[in-house]
């Protein structure tokens, strides 16, 4: 794949494949793909199938596709095999059986995304253990205090927007804290403990994620040398 999308974009195209979004899935790498020239043999056939459909209705995913989907974000790497693994044994009741017949929801594929983004430091079972704190019974999205998707737009928001040149551990916290900013509609259904816990797992999985990035930095510098 010769790009590849920021995690706010990653978010853009999950509302989009949702139904949720005036933008096309194609649209949506075409505004990533502005510097690089625009050739329909880059983006996965699933993507110009979902721009294709006649109605708004939420495109299901594959497994495959899931994959597919996941490694078109930056630091975000995937396997079918570990993807397989993971529905069937790792997170089961983290994502559950598919949604959408036999395809799995756009929330399913964000969770999996949340997943993968913790798994760069974390152990299953602690994946398991902090989920839980924000979507409650895992594999019932009706109870969640907010969605896979807003969750991941939150953190990936941060991420975007985030300097991390400078300042020391406890400062960086402090910044992240900072730039969480919860919609409006979600603030207002929860609790200060229930926000105070959310920020605090927003924080981690941030954390999680620029851990990862350093670590994929240092490889490729050792690679280079």
């Amino acid at each position: 794949m010769s790009f590849q999308l920021t995690r706010v974009q990653m978010t853009k195209l999950l509302y989009a494949l949702k139904g949720e979004s005036v933008e096309t899935p194609i649209h949506i790498i075409q505004e990533a793909l502005k510097t690089s020239p625009f050739t329909e043999e880059v983006i996965p056939n699933f993507l110009i199938k979902a721009s294709n459909r006649k109605n708004q209705l939420e495109y299901g995913l594959s497994t495959n596709e899931i994959v597919s989907l996941a490694n078109l974000c930056e630091l975000t790497s995937l396997k079918s095999t570990s993807i397989q693994n993971w529905i069937k044994r790792d997170v089961k009741e983290l994502i559950g059986q598919p949604e959408l017949g036999k395809k799995y929801s756009i929330e399913q594929a964000a969770m999996l995304l949340i997943v993968r983004d913790l798994k760069a430091i974390f152990d299953f079972e602690r994946i398991r253990n902090i989920l839980t704190e924000v979507f409650n019974t895992l594999s019932d999205r009706s109870d969640d205090l907010m969605s896979p998707i807003t969750f991941y737009e939150i953190y990936g928001s941060v991420l975007e927007s985030l300097d991390t040149s400078s300042g020391n551990d406890i400062t960086l916290e402090k910044r992240i804290n900072s730039k969480i900013k919860f919609p409006s509609q979600i603030i207002s259904n929860l609790t200060n403990d229930q926000c105070y816990t959310i920020r605090r797992i927003l924080v981690t999985t941030v954390l999680a994620v620029l851990a990862s990035h350093i670590q994929t930095r240092a490889q490729t510098y050792l690679n280079d040398i």
